[in-house]
């Protein structure tokens, strides 16, 4: 196989390609990516680490000879990274010795036949819909701080995600965090008969894999399929894939608190800097104890941020606008900050009933198109040391 590539061209789709090379597989193919020629002068690189999946196509400059082969990744991109930006000749003989050459510098490297790449799942797929790549995105990253990373509850470790015609809705839990995303937006069925209404879940390992398929600011159509075990997102010549979680999830409309009586108003950026100051209290670990907490007073229309451990304390008071009685209520500091920093708007509304009960945070202002929700379970203070 020998063919021409612009850098450019190449360095685009592998970027996002990386993401889904297996680095911790004792298959040393599925540690490459897959080079193969394709039809109307273009090569096509895939990347498979049995859970996740990329294949792009790439214009090239020329092809000389035809074939496919397997490079190791991320000798690969290294090797790319740091030629010129110019034309890049790659060519691999039957001995399987790959020369990539650019200019005046070359580098060789040994190849793979392509025949020992595993075989990809079916990427076709007759359930499906077009959204927006910048909703998607965006939806996505107000939800994805709260999955968790180990569960033995599989659901847990994924995103759920609810779509039918009026919109989407975007679901995390990670046990002590809950995070809700919804949105009314044009969302049209690529469905054979024309349905339009799935829920599915994605693991948290493939949320942020997704999110770079999606730049921000883009606001082009993709293609999201669902077939029977994966989902599989199409953006121009790229397409992404995973596996999707099989399982049902939580009733999460049960647990959110219904009837919370104390309100208040804040600012977001002044209250998320508070945080941030507490914060680095409460994360200082000494040995043989845990992390701090951080507290959250409210006292008449002000809000006061405390935290402290053996090292030191920081206090923080903020003005507020605020409803109901006066309470003093703890919190792992980290689990706040997440969920304030996504939060969007001057100003937000977190809903409290009492000290050992979970708190809301939402938007003050009712946006009939786009919504988020963040629920945070508080920790018991006369418990922490």
């Amino acid at each position: 196989m020998k063919f021409t590539v612009q850098k450019s061209a190449l360095m685009a789709k592998l970027n996002t390609a990386m993401g889904t090379v297996s680095n911790k597989n004792t298959i040393t193919s599925i540690e490459g990516v897959l080079i193969e020629t394709v039809e109307d002068g273009k090569i096509r690189i895939s990347t498979y680490d049995m859970n996740k999946g990329t294949r792009a196509l790439i214009e090239t400059v020329s092809i000389e000879r035809e074939g496919k082969f397997i490079v190791n990744a991320q000798r690969l991109y290294q090797t790319v990274r740091v030629l010129p930006e110019d034309e890049i000749t790659f060519d691999i003989n039957d001995k399987l010795n790959c020369t990539i050459s650019c200019g005046r510098a070359s580098f060789s490297m040994f190849a793979m036949r392509g025949e020992d790449f595993p075989n990809l799942p079916d990427l076709i797929s007759d359930k499906g819909f077009e959204i927006s790549s910048e909703t998607l995105r965006r939806m996505i990253s107000k939800v994805a701080h709260s999955v968790a990373d180990q569960d033995n509850r599989p659901m847990l470790c994924g995103a759920f995600f609810k779509v039918n015609s009026d919109g989407i809705e975007v679901v995390s839990c990670d046990s002590y965090t809950l995070s809700r995303c919804s949105m009314k937006c044009d969302i049209r069925s690529i469905a054979i008969d024309g349905a339009l209404g799935y829920s599915f879940i994605i693991p948290g390992h493939a949320l942020s894999e997704i999110s770079k398929h999606l730049s921000d600011g883009d606001d082009q159509t993709v293609k999201f399929y669902i077939s029977r075990k994966h989902a599989i997102i199409r953006k121009e010549d790229t397409v992404f894939f995973t596996r999707t979680i099989d399982s049902d999830y939580i009733d999460y409309e049960r647990i959110i608190p219904k009837e919370n009586d104390i309100f208040v108003t804040v600012d977001r950026e002044r209250f998320l800097d508070g945080l941030e100051r507490a914060n680095i209290v409460a994360e200082e670990k000494i040995k043989g104890s845990g992390r701090s907490y951080v507290k959250l007073s409210l006292e008449d229309q002000f809000l006061l941020i405390t935290s402290s451990s053996v090292n030191g304390n920081v206090f923080d008071e903020l003005d507020c606008v605020h409803e109901g009685k006066d309470i003093e209520i703890g919190f792992n500091c980290r689990y706040l900050i997440n969920s304030v920093n996504v939060a969007e708007g001057e100003n937000i509304k977190i809903s409290l009933k009492g000290s050992t009960q979970a708190i809301t945070i939402e938007p003050t202002e009712t946006d009939e198109t786009f919504s988020y929700f963040y629920m945070i379970l508080p920790v018991r203070m006369n418990e922490q040391k």
